[in-house]
């Protein structure tokens, strides 16, 4: 099949001469090309043994819970961490989501509770997809959301419509890489590049965008870059948004390092990010919530307090309770 490009022909691009994102038979690949994904390196891990099996077992990290309703009340911008890639953010006076997931489900056990009742997520504005991998777009948690926000609007990647339409959304824009969503008053808010990949299903791998997001108030500057390995997009991304004040980096599921750094960042390598960007305050997330690879639960933050420590972040590190009111 012949190369194509995709993007929505109703949102700007923030770069000149951008044909949108590329597919490869009919597939979205990454800047530096496609991530090999096959069973047959799930099938090897599941096989594998693995060499901090003890060490995990005894680690008995959970990420602390502070039961704060302030985000709910408060005027200025701030955020909220929910766990995961999961932030409530209230900017220029909306309540935004990202990524929400908030119930366990089959194979993905929340080792955290959410700090507050669902109940009150309520007069969400707008709710913010990276992709649609099962940790972090959940049907049940959609469902609830849209029964509690029923004209809430979904900024999510391209070719993500259907999925939410069958569950009853009705405002959805899709974006591509770069485009700025034009239509949202008080916040710049741009979809991104990622190196990831997406898959539901057994046969759709890659028939879905994925991608990061910059948030922008006349107060506030944050990228959130959603599930990612390191990559080249960083260094670009400092020179496009170089006033980014808060950087939410992932920093758990690393290993196997063979199979899971195609696909997610190391704490060394969201260091290593977080420098090039050029951002002031590092955000730890995907991490603690769900146990989803070979690390001890608690390692990905000591890693990070350690690299802290040693003088390796060129800036601040904030890592809030889940639940905890953080003004920007």
């Amino acid at each position: 099949m012949a190369e194509q490009f995709l993007h929505n022909p109703d949102l700007p691009f923030i770069k000149e001469n951008n044909a949108g994102n590329k597919l490869v038979n009919n597939r979205f690949v990454n800047q530096e090309g496609m991530i090999p994904v096959g069973f047959s390196q799930v099938l090897r891990w599941a096989f594998s043994k693995n060499p901090q099996r003890a060490e995990k077992k005894s680690d008995t990290f959970r990420l602390p819970v502070k039961k704060d309703e302030r985000i709910f009340a408060q005027h200025d911008d701030a955020f909220c961490w929910l766990g995961h890639a999961a932030f409530l953010f209230r900017l220029g006076g909306k309540l935004l989501l990202t990524d929400p997931i908030l119930f366990s489900s089959t194979g993905l056990k929340r080792l955290s509770p959410l700090p507050f009742d669902v109940s009150l997520l309520k007069n969400i504005d707008y709710i913010l997809f990276t992709h649609t991998h099962r940790d972090h777009f959940d049907e049940k948690s959609v469902r609830l959301l849209l029964q509690q926000n029923p004209d809430v609007q979904f900024l999510v990647p391209l070719r993500m419509s259907p999925l939410l339409e069958k569950l009853g959304a009705k405002n959805i824009t899709e974006a591509g890489w770069y485009q700025h969503h034009n239509h949202v008053a008080g916040i710049d808010i741009v979809f991104l590049p990622a190196h990831h990949w997406n898959r539901r299903w057994m046969y759709d791998t890659n028939r879905e965008l994925w991608g990061s997001f910059h948030l922008q108030t006349k107060s506030s500057s944050v990228y959130f870059a959603g599930d990612t390995a390191y990559a080249g997009h960083f260094k670009e991304l400092a020179q496009l948004f170089p006033a980014t004040k808060h950087a939410l980096l992932p920093i758990g599921a690393y290993k196997p390092e063979w199979m899971m750094q195609r696909a997610h960042t190391s704490p060394h390598e969201a260091v290593q990010a977080f420098n090039e960007l050029g951002a002031q305050v590092f955000i730890p997330m995907h991490y603690g919530t769900f146990d989803l690879s070979d690390e001890p639960i608690g390692e990905p933050l000591r890693t990070v307090r350690e690299l802290h420590r040693d003088g390796k972040l060129n800036g601040e590190l904030l890592a809030p309770a889940v639940g905890e009111t953080i003004l920007l």
